[in-house]
């Protein structure tokens, strides 16, 4: 197999797009679907409108249904975030970034989405404040301030277990150490698809598996090969190995396509379940390798654009956080004051993505320089009392 060294330098310029893009669907989900098909969702509870059999969007339903897939979608791109985040790291300075990265974003719009809660959101102040301090503390179970947040307890998993491989010196280790996790996981659910272990899928689906990164390890390790090969070239092992993860992925996706039709309620024979979000995810597979190995060619097209590019990848994690809240409610408004159902949606769709613009891009970056600042203060501080500590021992009695 010729070897791929298009190895990723700095900005991937394509998976800023696609990351975006994984975002919109699951903003899609929510305000063109949930918010109209599912009363007992966040969503439907804010905008507080009868739901219907197919909702206003019918001509969306095909997507709009299958905006999940937006999540395995982002799982695979940290596989490959992580893995080039790792390259090269210590310890400490991996834990840092995932903090910095994680942290001052999720609690700014846990903040905003908790203003928000109290004055549109059914529940009471006692409960809503109880939500608002488990996702501040980013507690792995729910419920928290807003369903989305689901998803990070996963990321920590991840994020924990590469530190694990840093922390013992074992860097080198990462693509074998992924490869096992994600063949555990691809396997459980090649078993599951099978009738050799009912209930398998269930079992493998709930909550403490999530957290295990049972259900979700062969998406993050298909990232992790592809970081791999795009450094090293695709092998024999590499290509087995993905189609196994693969493999894993799309029963996975089977799963939760099965659910939603339940959840839905919606006729198998009006729209097709599986098809879409199996077509989006591989779709997207084929878009990712596509600008990982053509990532230089793409800086040098975009040129003087690919800033913009990159604001709006950095964009995705506040869009993915606020856009139940912050969009739910601004089709609300639209509909109070007379807007037909579509332009209600385009003007929600434009407000969650203009609140993620505006905290990616003013907001976010002075929080994450005053927590980064309280980190190396504090990090100075103990290392200099260490220093103390380790120059008494060394005096002589």
């Amino acid at each position: 197999m010729p070897s791929d060294k298009t190895a990723p330098s700095g900005q991937v310029i394509g998976l800023d797009a696609l990351r975006f893009a994984a975002a919109g669907l699951v903003m899609l989900y929510h305000l063109a679907c949930t918010a109209w098909l599912v009363p007992s969702s966040e969503a439907a509870g804010l905008l507080g409108t009868p739901a219907a059999s197919s909702g206003p969007f019918p001509f969306l339903l095909p997507v709009s249904a299958a905006g999940w897939i937006g999540v395995p979608i982002f799982f695979v791109i940290s596989g490959f975030v992580i893995a080039y985040t790792a390259t090269g790291a210590t310890p400490r300075r991996f834990l840092e970034s995932r903090a910095l990265r994680l942290l001052p974003c999720a609690w700014f719009c846990a903040s905003l989405t908790f203003v928000l809660a109290l004055g549109f959101a059914p529940e009471g102040v006692a409960e809503l404040t109880g939500r608002y301090l488990r996702t501040l503390v980013l507690f792995p179970a729910p419920r928290w301030i807003d369903g989305v947040y689901w998803t990070l307890g996963i990321e920590i998993s991840f994020y924990a277990f590469v530190f694990a491989l840093l922390a013992l010196g074992r860097a080198d280790r990462l693509e074998p150490a992924v490869a096992a996790l994600g063949s555990f996981s691809a396997l459980a659910w090649c078993v599951a698809a099978t009738a050799l272990v009912p209930g398998l899928d269930v079992l493998i689906s709930t909550r403490i598996a999530k957290l295990l990164l049972v259900t979700h390890g062969c998406d993050f390790a298909l990232g992790v090969v592809i970081w791999a090969a795009a450094r090293g070239g695709w092998t024999g092992w590499r290509l087995a190995f993905a189609a196994l993860c693969l493999a894993g992925s799309l029963f996975q996706i089977g799963y939760d396509a099965r659910f939603t039709r339940a959840t839905l309620e919606l006729d198998p024979a009006s729209w097709t379940p599986l098809a879409v979000p199996l077509a989006l995810y591989l779709g997207f597979l084929g878009l990712f390798l596509l600008s990982v190995r053509h990532n230089e060619r793409l800086l040098r097209a975009l040129g003087r654009r690919a800033p913009a590019l990159r604001a709006i990848g950095l964009s995705t994690y506040p869009l993915y956080l606020l856009h139940t809240f912050v969009g739910v409610l601004a089709m609300r408004a639209m509909l109070a004051l007379g807007v037909d159902p579509v332009a209600s949606l385009l003007s929600g769709i434009a407000a969650a993505v203009a609140a993620a613009l505006m905290v990616s891009g003013w907001i976010e970056p002075v929080l994450r320089r005053r927590l980064r600042g309280l980190i190396d203060r504090h990090l100075q501080t103990r290392d200099g009392l260490l220093g103390r500590a380790a120059s008494t021992r060394r005096k002589p009695a």
